[in-house]
């Protein structure tokens, strides 16, 4: 038998600097464990989807609440906006991160959770440099990419509600 008593855990959050919203979704796996992913749809910038499936694990007596450790892995389609005398672009981008979190789960059910880490995707751009004007075009956009949607510490602060 399981020691944990919720089925599921909903929440979700979104971004201010970086607008998106985020929304997430929890199942236990044993006393211990719990597995699920986030979605995650960025409006500015780069936009459209990126998901990320995840897998924890509690350092605390059960999974209900308290600190976890949490690794992901990550697959977006993400959309550049014309801008200029540019045309809009469709990219992939893959990557994954690790992280510290922990989950307050108040007595109704309500959930709050601050999440800390890092994450890695790939560039909008695998050609950079500076020796044509297109390879220093991708080299800012790569940069842009990495001060905002792409940006390597990953912060989270989710809002939910546990079942």
């Amino acid at each position: 038998t399981y020691s944990q008593s919720f089925k599921g855990h909903a929440s979700g959050t979104f971004g201010i600097l970086n607008a998106k919203i985020r929304l997430q979704y929890e199942i236990p796996l044993g006393d211990k464990f719990s597995t699920g992913a986030n979605l995650n749809y960025y409006m500015v910038n780069w936009t459209g989807p990126l998901l990320e499936p995840f897998a924890r694990i509690y350092v605390s007596d059960g999974n209900e609440s308290g600190g976890f450790f949490q690794v992901k892995a990550g697959y977006g389609n993400l959309s550049t906006l014309p801008y200029m005398n540019t045309t809009a672009k469709t990219w992939s981008t893959y990557g994954g991160g690790v992280a510290w979190g922990y989950k307050y789960l108040r007595p109704s059910g309500f959930t709050i959770e601050p999440i800390i880490g890092f994450r890695f995707y790939s560039a909008p751009n695998e050609e950079v440099g500076l020796d044509t004007g297109q390879n220093a075009t991708n080299l800012g956009e790569n940069i842009g990419w990495f001060v905002t949607t792409g940006f390597p510490v990953d912060f989270q602060l989710k809002f939910g509600y546990q079942f």
